[in-house]
């Protein structure tokens, strides 16, 4: 029981980690240790217990990210706020050509027209286009 609430309690303290991910490891490699050493002497111990005895999840890695300078989470989520950022424009252009491109396509240069199929003396059918401008 013990090593699969180690694993459930690291993986709900790593989601709640905002910093780079060289911060997160270190971090997190120091837990673990800290949660052997616990499990040796409490192997059963449940993910609830380990919660009572280090604190909640969400409590622990808002203790650590608070030892952390500001300027080092900043730098560790600027890139991906500009990627984000850049995703989003490419697909707002990305949808504006496809409903152009839609549009576009559903209206003829000339206007509008009906399609009359009918039969000739020779039994061939005859498609014809009449157009309204």
């Amino acid at each position: 029981m013990g090593n699969e609430a180690k694993k459930r309690y690291l993986s709900a303290v790593k989601k709640n980690l905002r910093c780079s991910e060289k911060q997160k490891k270190s971090f997190l490699a120091e837990l673990e240790a800290s949660l052997n050493a616990f499990l040796s002497e409490t192997p059963d111990a449940t993910e609830a217990r380990l919660g009572e005895m280090f604190g909640a999840p969400e409590k622990v890695a808002e203790d650590f990210l608070t030892t952390l300078d500001a300027k080092d989470i900043k730098k560790a989520f600027g890139w991906k706020k500009i990627v984000l950022i850049g995703v989003i424009i490419a697909l707002l252009i990305w949808g504006a050509g496809v409903t152009i491109a839609l549009i576009d396509s559903h209206v003829d240069a000339h206007g509008y027209g009906v399609e009359s199929i009918g039969n000739d003396n020779t039994g061939y059918k005859i498609v014809t286009m009449e157009e309204f401008s």
